[in-house]
């Protein structure tokens, strides 16, 4: 891979309404979140709490939100989604307690 190419890989891509997922995480606010569901082939909306927005391991190293789906599956309650799949997000009125979805990580020198 050429030089130009690894630069243009790590260009970060945002989606439009990013600000406001940004402002849900300071004022713990859950997201309004429509997205593409590439499992069901259609447009999706679900009330999430905005965990954060990073590096995937899953998507080929790309940026991914971050988001807990209070009422997914068991086992698969956090959302990855790219801004490629996101069609756009609203903040809500509903706060969150951000002790209820995220440990501390333990220690692990013992």
């Amino acid at each position: 891979m050429s030089l130009w190419n690894r630069a243009l890989s790590r260009i970060t891509v945002i989606h439009e309404d990013h600000n406001k997922f940004v402002q849900a995480v300071k004022d713990r606010k859950k997201v309004i979140v429509t997205y593409y569901s590439g499992q069901y082939r259609l447009n999706l909306t679900k009330l999430c709490v905005p965990l954060q927005y990073s590096r995937s391991d899953r998507r080929n190293d790309s940026d991914c939100y971050y988001l807990w789906d209070p009422e997914g599956e068991i086992g698969s309650r956090v959302l990855v989604l790219p801004p490629s799949r996101v069609m756009y997000m609203e903040l809500s009125d509903d706060i969150f307690e951000p002790d209820e979805y995220i440990t501390p990580e333990k220690d692990c020198t013992a």
